[in-house]
């Protein structure tokens, strides 16, 4: 008996070439492998010197390789997009004091792109290097020591890539005035960034929330007027330990109990 739908694959010259260009895409990143500007020959440069780095001994292990193939990949790629951007808005107006807001939030866009690339690189490096480490441990002992290691470096993460203190701002205004709470207090962070620790932080990472806008006390925080009526708005900045330390010193000189920018 005939089979009423006989499984025959793309028969149309427009089909064909779709299913060709399946394996160009990767499905974790539902990016393009390879677009325009670049060369099948220099992705597989790349991986053929990772494999060689890390040798990887088993199918999982090659995995882990070939994910951080594509994620430096990924990398380059959105690298290039930040220095286009770039030298596009300096060629429209080689003066950055003229630049305008749409210009700052294009560079900002891209740049948002790039960093997450770049976290998602660093990311797939650690677990490449987790995945060695443990390949390197021959007895159950040093493999437990490991994986408590490296418990104590995801706590000391907060959830991020590397060691990270959080530090949550809420700021909103009263009858009484402007009030800012941090959580935890500068001095608690203080007394973290002191506290000796296997993973010292590397960062301070302050989220600032405005659930009634922003009061006049922080409009230095951006030139965006829709920003600073939003409700509910956020604001992200991040400080290496010494930066945190200056501008906390400076909020305490300046006594108001409010936060400055970095």
């Amino acid at each position: 008996m005939e089979k009423l739908h006989p499984q025959t694959g793309p028969v149309t010259a427009a089909g064909k070439e779709t299913s060709s260009s399946n394996a160009t895409t990767h499905g974790g990143t539902s990016e393009k492998l390879i677009v325009p500007g670049e060369r099948r020959e220099d992705f597989d440069a790349l991986l053929h010197d990772l494999l060689a780095e890390y040798v990887p001994a088993t199918v999982q292990a090659r995995n882990l390789v070939e994910d951080a193939a594509l994620a430096r990949w990924f990398v380059w790629r959105k690298q290039r997009a930040y220095n286009a951007v770039e030298s596009a808005i300096y060629s429209a107006q080689p003066a950055q004091e003229l630049w305008t807001a749409e210009n700052y939030h294009q560079l900002a866009l891209v740049d948002r792109y790039k960093t997450a690339a770049e976290r998602a690189l660093k990311r797939t490096l650690q677990n490449l290097d987790a995945s060695r480490r443990l390949e390197i441990y021959s007895n159950k002992e040093e493999a437990q020591a490991q994986q408590r290691g490296e418990a104590q470096w995801k706590a000391a993460c907060n959830g991020f890539d590397h060691p990270t203190l959080v530090q949550k701002i809420t700021v909103y205004p009263t009858s009484d005035g402007t009030v800012t709470k941090m959580s935890p207090s500068n001095e608690a962070i203080e007394r973290q960034l002191d506290r000796k620790s296997p993973y010292p932080p590397e960062e301070v990472y302050r989220i600032f929330h405005f659930p009634q806008g922003m009061p006049p006390e922080y409009h230095s925080f951006t030139n965006r007027e829709d920003y600073r009526r939003e409700r509910g708005h956020t604001v992200e900045h991040w400080y290496d330990p010494a930066a945190w330390r200056e501008v906390t010193r400076d909020e305490q000189e300046l006594g108001t109990g409010h936060a400055l920018p970095g």
